[in-house]
């Protein structure tokens, strides 16, 4: 049995809407010679190109856009399906109020795009500067504007299905044109293998989700999270996931230089939270609540072997003198 790889595309490889760092798109193009895989993107395929680099297009088994409701087999556009979607005139005047009475101030234009074959929903609007997306990202983290429209939705159309997406977004589609519906394509045409999901919004109402679920129900299936939702930085978690060897469908964390044993990093918030402080440079004892002693690692393994920050940022000497 062979592994087989599926990538959500924004905060799991890339940045928010933003190319993939260099250094990180080097180190995957090297993996990606050497390994099978899909993309999937609630973006369409000219974000994605926009996104990630045509090498690593180009070495993809194949390309599922708009959440999975566009497949594509080859970065130039080569099409295997495509699910329309005619979005309800209720809905749009739905989504049109929404905007009128949010909370938020600002409006940047775009704010409802209709892809074809789903619908993507910004209360700022697509067309916001990356401040102003930063901007609503975190008003949206102490609102839950996105969880309360998305929630009115669903409860709301029952024929329809709407998930939180990247930084500022809803998408809505059809019940069951979400990303689950892209497993099936994907054991087709790659039978009787392992197969690994890593994105960064899998819990429940993210658009990782549905996918997400499906692959926890299904044999010979395993799911990571990379990171905390739309953290710029997820495509570090996704790195330190895919370099140490998986086992038995979880990464062998025990060979990193952090961890003492390998610990399930998957679905749930928590073991994010509890990820963060088994790497934290004072995490916390759960038994006595209080710090315990850093832990010393030698300094080319805990860069050459993990990862920095700042990617390859080398710590001072003082940062291992203080122990």
């Amino acid at each position: 049995m062979k592994n087989i790889y599926i990538f959500d595309v924004d905060g799991t490889l890339t940045p928010s809407r933003k190319m993939m760092v260099d250094e990180f798109a080097d180190w995957f193009k090297n993996w990606s010679s050497k390994n099978k895989f899909y993309l999937v993107s609630g973006s369409d395929l000219k974000k994605m190109k926009e996104q990630v680099p045509q090498e690593i297009l180009e070495r993809a088994e194949g390309l599922f856009t708009c959440g999975g409701n566009e497949y594509y087999t080859e970065w130039m556009g080569k099409q295997v399906y495509s699910n329309e979607f005619k979005p309800p005139t209720e809905l749009i005047e739905f989504l049109d109020e929404k905007i009128l009475k949010s909370q938020y101030g600002t409006r940047a234009g775009n704010h409802i795009e209709n892809r074809g074959s789903m619908l993507n929903f910004s209360i700022v609007g697509r067309d916001c500067s990356d401040e102003q997306r930063q901007d609503y990202f975190e008003y949206d983290l102490e609102s839950k504007e996105r969880e309360q429209i998305a929630q009115e939705i669903n409860y709301w159309r029952t024929d329809l299905s709407a998930v939180i997406g990247g930084q500022i977004s809803i998408d809505i589609a059809p019940k069951g044109n979400d990303k689950s519906q892209i497993l099936y394509h994907i054991m087709k045409e790659q039978p009787n293998n392992k197969y690994f999901f890593i994105g960064d919004r899998t819990m429940e109402g993210g658009n990782d989700y549905p996918l997400a679920k499906v692959m926890n129900e299904t044999d010979n299936c395993w799911v990571f999270q990379a990171g905390e939702p739309s953290d710029k930085n997820g495509y570090k978690e996704t790195y330190k996931i895919l370099k140490y060897d998986i086992h038995e469908g979880y990464p062998d964390f025990s060979k990193s230089p952090h961890l003492e044993s390998t610990d399930e990093f998957t679905v749930k918030i928590e073991s994010i939270l509890y990820l963060k402080d088994k790497l934290a440079e004072t995490p916390i004892d759960y038994d006595n609540l209080g710090p315990i002693p850093k832990k010393r690692f030698e300094r080319k393994t805990e860069i050459n072997e993990y990862g920095d920050d700042e990617w390859s940022n080398p710590k001072p000497d003082s940062y291992y003198d203080n122990d």
